[in-house]
């Protein structure tokens, strides 16, 4: 229900409206959080958060996800539709740039499709703070998860620059009707959420190869942004010019 803005002795978390909608998405309530937040604080809940929550939890779910059991493509990967009464917002999400690599298509004013499955329309969505709810094949709101990448075992620490390595190596094949570009967005989209550095590298207009540090902090509208380590300064870069991605150092 909360984002890490810094992490010290005393750390501190921001509350916003994408993050009561994930927590409302993991299975929490408008009382629950409040239960909650009135459990931590000396002084009660204030109230702009109070009406931050109620704001947030009355918005959640004008954009529904659903799997589109009885239509699959050729090859048998089944469809998901995003669904919503307010076109205008169906508009916007079509539109969205950091939504491209999912391939969503208009087919009527209240509904667009795409070919990938719900879970991971649903989590773009959420990313992209769209008030998005996830349906079951009856028509009600289920809350979902994030699977995990690796299976955590006792004992054994895992490396996580290891653990990004085998995901860039998991989405190496290109599917047929990918762009370069958003096989990038994606790669680099695997980097912010595992809060992981990469080198990348960059084409000059003078032909030379350029390589950043950078720690990506977000992808959209065919542009790459990141804070470059070396130079501790913001980055903008276009995907076009992109070579491509390695791990950093951690």
């Amino acid at each position: 229900m909360a984002d890490v803005e810094s992490r010290a002795l005393a750390s501190t978390f921001r509350v916003s409206a994408a993050s009561i909608g994930r927590a409302i998405a993991a299975g929490e309530t408008a009382a629950s959080i409040r239960e909650f937040l009135a459990s931590i604080s000396l002084t009660g809940v204030p109230q702009p958060l109070d009406y931050l929550i109620t704001d947030a939890t009355e918005r959640y779910g004008r954009v529904r996800v659903r799997d589109l059991a009885s239509h699959s493509e050729p090859d048998g990967r089944m469809r998901t539709a995003v669904v919503s009464a307010d076109p205008a917002l169906l508009t916007t999400i079509a539109v969205d740039q950091a939504l491209s690599s999912l391939g969503l298509t208009k087919v009527a004013p209240d509904r667009l499709e795409s070919r990938f499955g719900r879970d991971v329309v649903f989590w773009a969505l959420s990313d992209a703070r769209y008030p998005v709810a996830a349906e079951d094949a009856a028509g009600e709101v289920v809350s979902l998860r994030r699977h995990r990448v690796a299976r955590v075992t006792a004992g054994r620490s895992v490396d996580p620059a290891i653990d990004l390595i085998a995901r860039l190596r998991s989405a190496e094949v290109v599917e047929e009707g990918t762009t370069q570009e958003q096989w990038l967005a994606r790669q680099i989209d695997l980097a912010i959420r595992a809060k992981q550095t990469v080198f990348v590298s960059v084409a000059m207009p003078d032909g030379r190869t350029v390589e950043y540090l950078l720690e990506p902090t977000g992808v959209g509208g065919g542009r790459l942004r990141g804070r470059d380590r070396a130079a501790d300064i913001e980055r903008t870069l276009p995907l076009s010019s992109v070579q491509g991605l390695r791990p950093g150092d951690g």
